[in-house]
Parts: C-alpha cells; structure tokens; sequence
C-alpha cells in the first residue's frame, strides 16, 4: 500500500467516524462499525509513520511488516 493510499483511507475513515458522532448518538447499528474504524486508525496511522520512515531511511519499501492481527487465525 503506497503512502496516498492509506492517507486516503485514513481521511475516509476520519469522516465516517465523525458521521457516526455527528449527531451525538450512536446508534446499536453504528456500534461494529465504529469499533472497526477506532481498531483499523491506529493500525493505519502506524503503517504510515513506518511508510515515511522507511522512504527517509532511503529504503523503497517498508522493511518490517505490521503485528499479526491477533483476531485473525494463523496460516502456515
């Protein structure tokens, strides 16, 4: 994922997190999806942070992947 993208995704999700608030009650719909954004921001704020480290460094990629997800299952 390239540095525009995940700005792009992070703004996206931003504005749909503040639509969700917007009115100042969230609904029992709105919960998944709310928690899902607030879990995905810090992963997507970090995979930038290492993006722009990784291109001052000099490298073109980033040279160490994210932490598993820990809800996901391991594959071999």
């Amino acid at each position: 994922m390239e540095i525009d993208e995940v700005v792009a995704k992070i703004v996206e999700l931003e504005r749909e997190r503040e639509q969700i608030f917007e009115d100042s009650h969230v609904t029992p719909e709105e919960h998944p999806r709310l928690a899902f954004i607030e879990a995905e921001l810090p992963k997507l704020w970090d995979l930038r942070r290492r993006i722009e480290a990784a291109k001052a460094a000099g490298l073109s990629s980033v040279p160490v992947l994210p932490p598993a997800n820990p809800s996901e299952p391991d594959t071999p």
